[in-house]
């Protein structure tokens, strides 16, 4: 009786994939084409890859402000022809309305598009991608000298690098405006005054304290970083870098925090 139900249930479970999207394509490639089945279920495979459908699908409704964009893969060697690149698809907040405006209107126009530049980036950075300077002049609906130039002012204030691919193929990662923050958490500074210093909105910068805060105390009692990755909604990547930046000190600052 087990058996038969069991084996029911794997019968009604192929009859639902026979529905699928992706078995209707194979079929299609294969009929069409006249190649085996084998053969279109690979090219069905890579077309979900590349089209990110079935479970390469992005697994969030994107939010106002955000788009979906292909980025150079972060792993692409410097000098390599942009036609051999692989690109890969990632989310990026072009417009986060709330934080840009309260960087417009405190510190001006050009700090807002520095801001956009800096999160585009670590964005592009988080999903193991590097935007270039045409990526976020055409995102930004400017040129690529504009983009240069508010690069090279944000740097020269704030010190810290900028992560595009072309910085990060000829430098090396650097210190980020988010570690910046994180660093000068851990020091005691309030979220008001790193704002303040970094020529960022208040909103962002506390942001990112809440996410640090929340990933640390959860992989200290979890110990895993996939669990810890899926609980906060950051990735892997993101847990492995703020686990680097935290101290014996900030550990015992945040068992406090629920």
């Amino acid at each position: 009786m087990i058996e038969n139900r069991v084996l029911r249930n794997v019968e009604r479970d192929k009859r639902l994939d026979h529905r699928s999207a992706l078995n209707t394509f194979t079929n299609l490639i294969a009929n069409g084409t006249n190649c085996s089945r084998f053969e279109a279920e690979v090219i069905s495979d890579k077309a979900e890859i590349v089209f990110a459908l079935g479970g390469y699908a992005e697994d969030q409704t994107l939010q106002p402000g955000q788009m979906i964009w292909r980025a150079i893969r972060a792993t692409e060697p410097a000098g390599k022809p942009l036609l051999a690149c692989e690109f890969a698809r990632i989310r990026l907040t072009v417009h986060s309305l709330e934080e840009d405006r309260e960087v417009r209107r405190e510190h001006g126009l050009c700090a807002k598009r520095q801001q956009q530049i800096v999160r585009m980036c670590l964005e592009a950075r988080d999903q193991e991608t590097l935007l270039t300077q045409e990526d976020l002049a055409t995102l930004l609906d400017c040129d690529v000298k504009t983009i240069r130039n508010d690069i090279k002012a944000y740097q020269e204030k704030t010190g810290l690098m900028v992560q595009t691919r072309g910085t990060v193929c000829d430098i090396g990662p650097g210190v980020t405006h988010r570690e910046k923050v994180i660093e000068q958490f851990i020091q005691g500074f309030e979220a008001v005054e790193i704002a303040r210093n970094l020529t960022h909105s208040l909103k962002a910068v506390e942001r990112y304290i809440t996410t640090f805060c929340r990933t640390v105390y959860t992989q200290s009692q979890m110990k895993n970083m996939l669990k810890t990755a899926m609980v906060v909604g950051v990735s892997v990547t993101n847990v492995n870098r703020k686990n680097r930046s935290s101290t014996p000190q900030s550990l015992d600052f945040y068992k406090f925090y629920p």
